[in-house]
């Protein structure tokens, strides 16, 4: 919860209130419940292919799903080198140019810098264990859904296998005052392999 506080922090440095708060990710985790908790800072939310909100189904399948996590954040090997991890990311993100690959190199040497992927090593068990990650949501998620004051605007990629639209579609019915939408050709990172798409979704909601 510490992300949680941080935001607040960081929202209330700036002076700002009734923003909108946007959040991709396990970021939808930490965007949600700071609209949770501080309602009085956040008037609109956005929340995107965001599997760290996500309903289980409570079945067989839930096994897919949390396979396909424990592939895309395994980080018990050694770190990638810069080269392996622009080359599986362009496999993933094909049409972005040449200023996303820079940006996205940057971020690598910087995270290098840090020990960034020794950090993702030693991550507490909860953040680790999908089933464990799921009493996390239905501890500070779930049960305030329903009251949630934020006009929400769900967008939801098609092809990501870790997290599917049945449960996007199950996280909207959760929240009243939202709106969900169904993109195509886009994996985890929507607001990339869409973005056109997503910037507009948020313009017409929350412009």
């Amino acid at each position: 919860m510490g992300r949680v506080d941080h935001v607040i922090g960081f929202v209330e440095a700036l002076g700002l209130k009734q923003i909108t708060l946007v959040g991709n990710s396990e970021g939808s985790f930490v965007a949600a419940r700071v609209a949770i908790v501080r309602p009085d800072l956040v008037s609109k939310l956005v929340l995107l292919t965001a599997n760290s909100v996500s309903p289980s189904f409570g079945d067989d399948r839930d096994d897919a799903w949390m396979q396909a996590c424990r592939q895309a954040y395994d980080y018990s090997g050694p770190m990638p080198s810069e080269e392996e991890y622009v080359n599986r990311w362009w496999k993933g993100t094909p049409i972005c140019g040449q200023d996303v690959e820079h940006a996205k190199r940057e971020a690598y040497r910087r995270a290098a810098a840090r020990g960034q992927w020794q950090i993702f090593q030693k991550l507490p068990e909860e953040e680790t264990n999908m089933r464990l990650y799921v009493a996390l949501q239905q501890r500070y998620i779930f049960p305030y859904l329903d009251r949630l004051q934020s006009e929400t605007l769900i967008i939801w990629s098609k092809n990501d296998p870790t997290v599917t639209p049945e449960q996007g579609l199950k996280l909207a019915k959760l929240i009243r005052n939202s709106d969900f939408h169904l993109l195509h050709n886009a994996g985890h990172a929507v607001h990339i392999d869409q973005s056109e798409a997503v910037n507009r979704l948020i313009r017409q909601r929350h412009g």
